[in-house]
């Protein structure tokens, strides 16, 4: 039985990160948070996480907070998507703001990268607009009950 699990990464573990970035293979094409950032920049996060099988990171998401703007990123290795991965990172990381009282998430998307939209959706997440040419920005409302 596959042990999975999710960890929550400090600042000082970005070590893991780069790991996980270097077995990512193609999913990098459509999340480029890491292209022009240093993984250091997770000091700046809200949350940080990997998604762990077998002692091997299979997925990563954060809560990344850019001029008052919160927001959720996501990636799994090219080989475990369809496992039902993203969903867990996305459980994870929407219970984490949550926590943290967070009242909106903003992410963006690949136009053409229909899974992605179609999990975000599940998660009540809403095009606002076309930001590029190929990118949707889509944001989440959270609810809270007093």
């Amino acid at each position: 039985m596959d042990d999975l699990f999710i960890r929550k990464i400090q600042y000082n573990e970005s070590d893991l990160i780069t790991e996980f970035l270097e077995r990512a293979g193609s999913s990098l094409k459509s999340f480029r948070y890491f292209e022009k950032r240093n993984t250091n920049i997770i000091i700046n996060h809200l949350t940080t996480c990997l998604l762990m099988k077998n002692s091997k990171a299979v997925g990563y998401g954060h809560l990344d907070i850019e001029n008052k703007n919160v927001w959720l990123g996501i990636a799994v290795i090219e080989s475990s998507k369809g496992k039902g991965y993203g969903k867990k990172i996305m459980t994870y990381l929407i219970n984490s703001a949550f926590e943290q009282r967070i009242s909106v998430i903003n992410l963006t998307v690949d136009k053409n990268n229909q899974a992605a939209i179609n999990l975000y959706s599940n998660f009540n997440f809403q095009v606002i607009r076309e930001i590029k040419e190929n990118t949707l920005l889509m944001k989440k409302i959270m609810n809270y009950v007093e």
